[in-house]
C-alpha cells in the first residue's frame, strides 16, 4: 500500500512537471448530508469504505468499494456534507 502510495504521488508529480499548461476544470458534482450519502452507497451498492484521507483544507476523501463487484465511488466531506467526486463500475489492482 505504502509502495502504490508513492508511485502515485511521483507520478502525480512527474505529470505536473511535464504539463506545458495547468487549467481549471469545472465539473457539477452531487452532495448531500454526509450521513445520507454513506447510507446511500453502502445499502445500494454494498460499498464500504477501503481507503481514507485527510486533506489540507480538512474535509476527508473516502474511497468506497464493493470488493464483490468491483464498484467504487470516490466521496469528499465534513461533518455536515459530502459530495461524490466520481463513480464506476470496475476497478483493478495497479500494477507496479
Amino acid at each position: 500500500m505504502k509502495n502504490t502510495t508513492v508511485a502515485l504521488l511521483f507520478c502525480l508529480i512527474s505529470c505536473i512537471a511535464h504539463a506545458q499548461q495547468i487549467v481549471d476544470m469545472q465539473k457539477q458534482i452531487k452532495c448531500s448530508d454526509a450521513q445520507t450519502v454513506m447510507n446511500y452507497f453502502s445499502m445500494n451498492y454494498q460499498e464500504a469504505p477501503l481507503w481514507v484521507g485527510k486533506t489540507n483544507t480538512g474535509t476527508h476523501i473516502t474511497l468506497l468499494v464493493n470488493r464483490e463487484t468491483r464498484s467504487w465511488t470516490m466521496i469528499e466531506y465534513d461533518a455536515s456534507i459530502a459530495c461524490v467526486l466520481g463513480a464506476g463500475e470496475t476497478s483493478s489492482k495497479p500494477e507496479i
